[in-house]
């Protein structure tokens, strides 16, 4: 949603605002100790009022954003606004409304006029005879300020004094400015910190203490400065040094804390997956229900003589193989269809890779060579529920393959559907320079002449780094010839970090797969735009009419420069792409049919990821992180369940970008959207987009033992910690992953 992630920004910015809000009446506030007179002093407290209610107004502002708008998102989009972050601004700004301000406003009160004259006029009778006259009072002021003192009434007395700086109007001002710059660390470090009992609680301990400090120091200077009439403010040089020295005092602070989470954040050099201490078991779901990790921890190891190694959970060893492939990596000069040349990372010299096409059930074997990748690589099969030990996820269910060496992939091909294949060792650099390519399972039960009557044809969006996007390693407008009347599947694909949005132009169609499912008595459909996100997949169904068919990708302004056009002549009219057409939304598509479980479905675990963006460290660099429930990996917490368990997961995007999330071996089942349960045929995905501002509820059956990843599919996001693991209980794994080993984070 565009509109929540522009509110995201405004939000996060309004925390700036405040800090700089609360700040202009505290320091005002502390100068108002240095005013020489009543009349200084009042005018001084009077700005400091309005700069008060300036940030009452941002603060308002900022409430309106919050209450009147996220709260239209759920109570999981308020909660660690309301528990968390506000009360740290509320608490002190009430203090200073019912304290402060009234003092400020008697302090700002005009001085009475004083019942003797000045005594300069006293000593001047012409000025005396001239002071009747309204027109020469004015005169008389302006020599009163440029050249003369003032006198005793007018200067600021030990009491007047005691009151500017007293503490009760002082430091609940400072408070404020303290809470403002807490809530906005948490909310820039820490986004999910009421689910981090400890974190809220320092956060509360700070402003306590530091309250506390400013309290007694400014008691001191209320002490220090209302012992004599004759008190003289420090001179402004001694301000300025001791204004220097507590910034460097900061500053020095600031960096030792910073080089402590740099090193902290450094990744372990050698780490198993399955001696995971942030255990998660789904059993639990209030605010402290998370605190179970080290002792879970210990339970599992304790079992561990009774444990199976992933290992073991491979595919059928012994057996001819009915599918037989060899994918070599190597890096490659690839020629683009427009003439440009590009270095690529490849699977057989191919950009894309080779698709692989199998019959449903077939036992497949896929041989890995690596020519020349020296980082090593594996192949993991998107969407396809094979084996553990075949799903091609270094250092969790196998070692990379380095440079030389082979590996051999075995599994039985039991659904069918489109999926594609790609490396899974530093994806986020190996997919974009070209390691991936298609896989189709094509049904078994299907006749031989109703499959070879329909033209089958694969789509993959890719866009390599620091090119353009392609369309199967085409990087301009494909064209094939199609006779009219011919049944048409278009298997349409997302390789892309980024959700896309095609268009199906000149044809009425139905999407009659999601991710490799059927869909259910799929509608005809036209004039709609699809948008996929970062991994999914889309059948498309039609019959090829007697005029040109194009399938491009749809924005503002577009034309279609790339893309596939089909007609009935290989060439043609291009037709042109609509614009302002709704999108297609696959939770309103099709007839609903029973389903396995619902939400009336008594689920074994119920877990809830919250995903959101913060700064922070990560392997000893200073980055945007992308977190789930408040941590990155490997603190991401690992989901516990047990063969047979069925589970449901509520996802939470409280952040501003898509988060496609991937389930490595299962398929989810997608129960509500935003509250509102599916409507149309059963929605099951492997790979869910959930957008800015976007909740599911998705559930699945724990019916595949092992250890998966469950990352989201923008591989940059994977990359900088959007990454997490479901462990069945008693799995164990030998793989390592780590600086220190061969394998490496996404």
């Amino acid at each position: 949603m565009a509109d929540f992630a522009i509110l995201a920004g405004i939000h996060q910015g309004f925390f700036l605002i405040l800090v700089f809000t609360a700040l202009i009446p505290g320091l005002k506030a502390k100068a108002l100790i240095y005013q020489p007179t009543r009349r200084a002093l009042a005018n001084k407290a009077r700005w400091t009022q309005f700069f008060v209610w300036l940030f009452i107004l941002a603060f308002a502002g900022h409430l309106f954003v919050t209450w009147g708008y996220f709260q239209s998102f759920g109570w999981l989009f308020l909660k660690d606004k309301a528990i968390g972050f506000l009360p740290l601004i509320v608490v002190p700004l009430l203090t200073v409304v019912c304290i402060s301000l009234p003092r400020l406003w008697q302090l700002g009160a005009k001085p009475g006029k004083s019942q003797e004259k000045p005594s300069y006029i006293v000593d001047n009778p012409d000025l005396s005879l001239l002071s009747e006259n309204a027109a020469t009072l004015e005169i008389a002021g302006l020599l009163e300020q440029d050249n003369a003192q003032p006198t005793e009434s007018e200067l600021v007395d030990v009491d007047l004094r005691k009151s500017a700086s007293a503490p009760e109007l002082i430091v609940p001002l400072q408070a404020t400015v303290l809470g403002s710059v807490t809530a906005c660390f948490l909310q820039l470090f820490f986004p999910a910190v009421t689910l981090e009992p400890s974190i809220l609680l320092f956060a509360w301990g700070v402003l306590v203490a530091g309250t506390s400090a400013l309290w007694i120091m400014q008691s001191w200077q209320q002490q220090r400065c209302s012992r004599s009439s004759e008190w003289k403010p420090p001179a402004p040089l001694f301000r300025f040094l001791r204004g220097t020295a507590v910034l460097l005092l900061l500053a020095t602070g600031s960096f030792f804390w910073g080089n402590q989470a740099l090193l902290a954040s450094k990744l372990p050099a050698q780490f198993k997956m399955t001696d995971h201490t942030n255990i998660d078991t789904g059993h639990g779901t209030g605010l402290f229900a998370r605190a179970q990790s080290a002792q879970a921890g210990h339970d599992r190891a304790a079992s561990a003589i009774q444990a199976v190694s992933v290992a073991e959970l491979t595919g059928p060893r012994e057996g001819e193989a009915d599918r037989q492939f060899t994918l070599t990596a190597q890096k490659a000069t690839v020629r683009l269809s427009s003439g440009k040349t590009m270095e690529a990372w490849t699977f057989n010299g191919q950009y894309p890779g080779p698709e692989l096409r199998i019959k449903q059930g077939e036992l497949v074997e896929v041989v890995l060579e690596n020519k020349d990748i020296a980082d090593g690589v594996t192949i993991h099969w998107h969407g396809l529920n094979v084996p553990n030990a075949e799903d091609g996820v270094a250092g969790a269910t196998q070692d990379a393959v380095l440079p030389g060496e082979t590996h051999v992939y075995r599994f039985y091909a039991n659904q069918a559907g489109t999926f594609w294949y790609h490396s899974h060792q530093q994806a986020s650099v190996q997919v974009r320079k070209g390691l991936f390519g298609t896989l189709v399972v094509e049904p078994a039960a299907s006749t031989e002449g109703a499959e070879s009557s329909i033209r089958d044809l694969t789509v993959i969006h890719h866009k390599p780094k620091g090119e353009g996007a392609t369309i199967n390693g085409a990087d301009t407008l494909l064209m094939q010839t199609v006779s009219p009347g011919t049944p048409v599947r278009l298997r349409f694909i997302n390789a892309e970090n980024m959700p896309i949005t095609y268009q199906l132009c000149g044809t009425p169609f139905q999407v009659v797969a999601i991710d490799g499912n059927d869909v259910n008595e799929p509608n005809l459909i036209a004039n709609q735009a699809l948008q996929l996100g970062a991994g999914g997949r889309y059948d498309l169904y039609f019959t090829m009419p007697d005029r040109p068919v194009l399938f491009a990708s749809a924005g503002k302004g577009k034309t279609a420069e790339k893309g596939l056009l089909l007609s009935p002549d290989g060439s043609g009219e291009v037709p042109a792409l609509q614009e302002g057409v709704p999108l297609f939304d696959p939770a309103r598509y099709g007839a609903p049919m029973t389903l396995p479980f619902d939400l009336r479905t008594p689920f074994d675990r119920e877990y809830e990821m919250l995903f959101d963006v913060a700064f922070g460290m990560f392997d000893g660099r200073f980055e945007g992180l992308w977190t789930i429930n408040g941590k990155v990996f490997p603190d991401t917490p690992m989901m516990m369940v047990a063969e047979g368990d069925l589970v449901k997961v509520t996802f939470v995007n409280r952040s501003f970008m898509d988060h496609p999330m991937h389930l490595h071996g299962h398929h989810m089942l997608v129960l509500t959207r935003n509250g509102k349960p599916v409507t149309g045929s059963p929605w099951w995905t492997d790979t869910l987009n959930v957008a800015p501002g976007e909740t599911y509820e998705v559930a699945f059956r724990a019916d595949n033992p092992g250890l998966w990843m469950d990352h989201c599919h923008n591989q940059d996001h994977a990359s900088l910690g959007m990454s997490m693991h479901l462990l069945y209980e008693g799995v164990t794994s030998p793989y390592e992953f780590g600086h220190a080993t061969r394998n490496h984070l996404e």
